[in-house]
């Protein structure tokens, strides 16, 4: 791709079109001693590379920062680093893009939009795996060609002009509100639809963290979890002192977890949960032949009345990630309702299945049989209330949810058939995050992976629907083995040992390199077929789906064969006004902190 261009083109690019081609601007060439700069000659770089388009904040004007100096990345010179002992988060909060000015000067209809001709204008080297910039970037601000946005100080319709405020899901015609449509996958999946949740989508750890320890410490009656790891790092052991008090005081506490994780690195926590008379169950489903299948739930329930589902193990990593310090971009959605009393439903059958010592779980069971008949006489579940819930413009659209919980094998509640019916159901869109994309067009024995992107792929053809994929890419890396070892360099430069620093740097790009290169080469076919490709500027962790703006999917949900055919894996689909909102407003800012997946043939 890259070479492709001619070697002395002069970058034309959006962003900064009254920029010399010269890359180096204020900084020596990139074959030249690093030199260091104040933040201030910075400033009056990023303010003459880009017209004032990228310019200083407050932040950056605060006493502490007259000390601070800027020098290149020594293993890629044309990215900047900042001092390291300054966070990135700060180092963002330094500079901001002048969005009204970007979109105005685009000519363009939004802000995705601009950003899309941006990348389109810029040649992509296939060894860095990254667009060629006009001017360094910091570090801090990965892939991206502007600091973050971490606001969206804006209406959703001027980043993205299809998130109109004017919406009306009654206009749809969607089958997605039609009961007989539900009744069926009803049959199909055996789950069934519950009405009168109450949603609040909790977005990466610093939102998701507080509230588990909440509803562990809240729990009178029961607390059940079902997680694949729980690691007694910081954050871990609050939480795990929190159960085991829950424990002490009579509480029925109990754990479901992953047995190949918790022999690896999650043995000490379990131990102690153990120790302290807490029942675990290890689930042990890996064969010879499918070695890569795995306890890949993530469930928190108290008392039969709040749960917490997601994307979110327990680990610093993920419990103190905030979608833009490098660690986890995830989702976990908090419920009370009748679809909590679902879920107790599920936990309770793998605990029968799993538990090799049988041991009882009768109060569970006794709470359970009464949720469900309170539930029935209350009409908030039953098939029978789907024509009442659905047909009604006022009741559509307040918490009614599908839980699905799918076991070995991917049964019985098999996610995958799930987002096949929705995708053919939708009228006009579908959106999905995930960290993995593994598919295969043309084989002869597609496999449900496989029969997914198919119709993703047909879809996509038509110019009319929108699919938007939001992936990982170089910045995110291998998720967790990427963010240790960024924390290794990170202590080696604190203590001055370059050794570690000089030996572990150039793994950490490589392996950026090779999964961005990985994602752009499996998710090619779809975005020449139509599909809008996004990787994100941090580690992509979420599970999510949103069908023509009014069904939310949130889950543990990779798309990949292992989610599709082998693990456990748990989402839930609900159709809410608020929840709808809210995640809406999620997906736009990581669509805009995300470089696009674009090719040198498209045209714009």
């Amino acid at each position: 791709m890259a070479g492709a261009w001619p070697p002395l083109i002069v970058l034309s690019l959006l962003l900064c079109s009254c920029v010399s081609g010269d890359p180096g601007g204020l900084f020596p060439g990139t074959e030249d001693a690093p030199a260091e700069v104040s933040l201030h000659t910075l400033a009056d770089y990023y303010a003459s590379k880009t017209g004032g388009l990228i310019r200083l904040t407050p932040a950056g004007t605060a006493p502490w920062t007259g000390s601070v100096r800027f020098t290149w990345d020594p293993y890629d010179k044309l990215r900047i680093l900042a001092p390291v002992h300054v966070p990135p988060a700060e180092v963002q909060d330094l500079f901001a893009l002048d969005a009204d000015r970007f979109v105005e000067r685009s000519g363009k209809r939004d802000f995705l939009s601009a950003a899309h001709a941006l990348y389109v204008d810029s040649p992509f080297d296939e060894t860095r795996q990254n667009h060629l910039r006009p001017y360094r970037c910091l570090k801090a601000w990965g892939s991206l060609m502007y600091p973050p946005l971490k606001q969206l100080d804006r209406s959703l319709s001027f980043y993205h002009e299809e998130f109109g405020e004017r919406f009306d899901p009654d206009t749809l015609g969607t089958p997605l509100f039609d009961a007989e449509f539900q009744r069926r996958l009803d049959d199909e999946t055996q789950s069934e639809l519950t009405y009168g949740n109450s949603l609040r989508a909790l977005f990466n750890g610093v939102e998701s963290y507080p509230q588990k320890l909440r509803l562990a410490g809240e729990a009178r009656r029961l607390l059940y979890v079902a997680v694949m790891t729980i690691i007694a790092d910081a954050t871990g052991r609050e939480l795990i002192r929190v159960m085991v008090e829950r424990k002490r005081r009579g509480v029925d506490v109990r754990l479901i977890t992953e047995d190949f994780y918790t022999f690896s690195v999650s043995n000490y926590a379990v131990g102690v949960l153990e120790r302290e008379g807490i029942p675990v169950v290890r689930v042990a489903d890996k064969r010879l032949n499918q070695i890569d299948r795995m306890f890949h739930n993530k469930i928190w329930i108290r008392d039969g009345e709040e749960a917490i589902l997601g994307g979110m193990n327990i680990l610093d990593y993920e419990n103190e990630s905030d979608g833009f310090n490098f660690l986890n971009r995830d989702t976990d959605l908090l419920i009370q309702g009748p679809a909590v009393t679902s879920l107790l439903e599920s936990f309770i059958r793998l605990w029968k299945r799993y538990d090799r010592d049988n041991r009882p779980i009768a109060a569970a069971e006794s709470l359970l049989a009464d949720n469900l008949a309170s539930e029935r006489a209350a009409g908030v579940r039953g098939r029978e209330h789907y024509d009442r819930w659905l047909g009604n413009p006022s009741t559509r659209m307040n918490g009614i949810c599908r839980t699905a919980v799918q076991g070995d094998n991917a049964e019985p509640q098999r996610i995958v058939t799930m987002l096949a019916r929705y995708l053919g159901a939708a009228r006009h869109s579908m959106y999905m995050t995930s960290p993995e994309i593994e598919f295969d067009l043309e084989t002869r024995q597609p496999g449900e992976i496989d029969r997914l992107a198919r119709v993703m792929h047909e879809r996509a053809r038509d110019s009319s629907f929108r699919i938007v994929y939001i992936t990982n890419g170089k910045d995110g890396g291998l998720g967790e083995s990427t963010s240790f070892l960024r924390s290794r360099v990170k202590d080696a430069q604190l203590v001055g040992e370059p050794l570690w620093e000089d030996m572990l740097t150039p793994m950490i790009d490589k392996e950026g390199r090779e999964v961005a290169a990985r994602v752009r080469t499996m998710i090619a076919p779809l975005v020449r077929a139509g599909v809008r490709g996004y990787q994100y500027f941090n580690y992509m962790h979420a599970k999510e789906f949103y069908f023509d703006r009014v069904l939310v999917g949130i889950g543990s949900w990779n798309f990949d064969l292992y989610s599709a055919e082998n693990n456990h894996e748990s989402a839930v689909f609900c159709l809410d006004r608020s929840l709808r909102l809210q995640l809406e407003r999620q997906l736009v800012l990581d669509m805009v902190n995300s470089v696009p997946v674009v090719f040198p043939q498209e045209v714009r």
